[in-house]
């Protein structure tokens, strides 16, 4: 559902968050449930503010049970570094604030539980959000940093994988809950749910983004005729799957070849890697393409 834009962002809230705030308004948590809003809107602040600096757009921001996903322009070409930092910046910002509500509660007076409340709030929403599992900004930081050694799509099913065995968990734990205290964990059984669904959503999202970056570059060097390059050197039996491993989003590649007594057999760009690749395949090795 739509709710509107701030400073050009548009608002969107998830159904999955519309019901965690049912719950608490039939249960007569209506004060507590703008304070839970507060919280996820503040957590996605620190994201976009750190999308911003670091010359990011953010186009829109949906509301989701435990958080928020900001989708920013050309956040799926970025480098790790920047995942990385783009996704901390939220679960930092929400730890920080709940230790200033535990610092201001010990002198609010009358207000003291609703403070204490919003910095449980606060640290709940970061220790959630750090667990490894997408679209959580825990599991964005894993993926980025297994892409260092993996590409996109490898360290996205990884990932994905660990947000199954988290979903598994967390029902194991509601139903050990309801075994031994006989009540119903809902937002446990919500989070569950909601990791198990969004996560099938990254997987099939992951194939499209080497095509989608690779359009990108192809158009930067076109627009500016000239763009940062690096250069890879691979011997001529090595893997096409080791050497597109080493494709980052932020550079475009040049791979030189070099046979076993290293004389220069030829050289590739990364484009014609990837067209050879639609013909050879992910087990041809790097010689084959020449």
């Amino acid at each position: 559902m739509r709710a509107g834009k701030i400073a050009g962002v548009e608002i969107i809230v998830n159904n999955w968050f519309l019901g965690l705030i049912a719950v608490f308004a039939v249960a007569g948590l209506a004060d507590k449930a703008l304070l839970i809003v507060s919280a996820v809107l503040l957590h996605e602040l620190a994201h976009m503010l750190m999308a911003g600096g670091l010359g990011y757009k953010v186009k829109q921001v949906e509301l989701l049970p435990f958080g928020a996903t900001a989708r920013v322009e050309r956040l799926a070409d970025a480098g790790a570094v920047s995942e990385i930092m783009i996704a901390a910046a939220g679960p930092l910002a929400s730890l920080g604030l709940a230790a200033l509500c535990y610092a201001a509660a010990g002198v609010a007076g009358s207000w003291q539980e609703e403070i204490y409340f919003y910095g449980e709030t606060h640290l709940m929403l970061a220790g959630f959000n750090l667990l490894p599992a997408l679209p959580l900004d825990g599991g964005r930081i894993l993926r980025a940093v297994l892409t260092r050694r993996r590409d996109y799509r490898a360290a996205t099913a990884i990932v994905v994988t660990m947000s199954h065995i988290i979903s598994c968990l967390l029902i194991v734990l509601a139903g050990l809950i309801f075994l031994f205290d006989h009540t119903v964990n809902l937002t446990m059984l919500v989070a569950a749910g909601f990791l198990l669904l969004t996560a099938r959503t990254e997987n099939t999202l992951a194939g499209f983004r080497t095509m989608r970056i690779l359009a990108r570059k192809k158009a930067e060097l076109i627009a500016c005729g000239i763009m940062p390059t690096r250069h890879l050197t691979a011997i001529e039996d090595a893997a096409i799957s080791e050497v597109i491993a080493l494709f980052g989003p932020e550079q475009y590649y040049i791979v030189h070849i070099v046979d076993q007594n290293f004389k220069l057999c030829g050289a590739l760009t990364e484009t014609e890697v990837w067209e050879g690749l639609l013909k050879k395949g992910i087990r041809a090795r790097i010689k084959e393409f020449l």
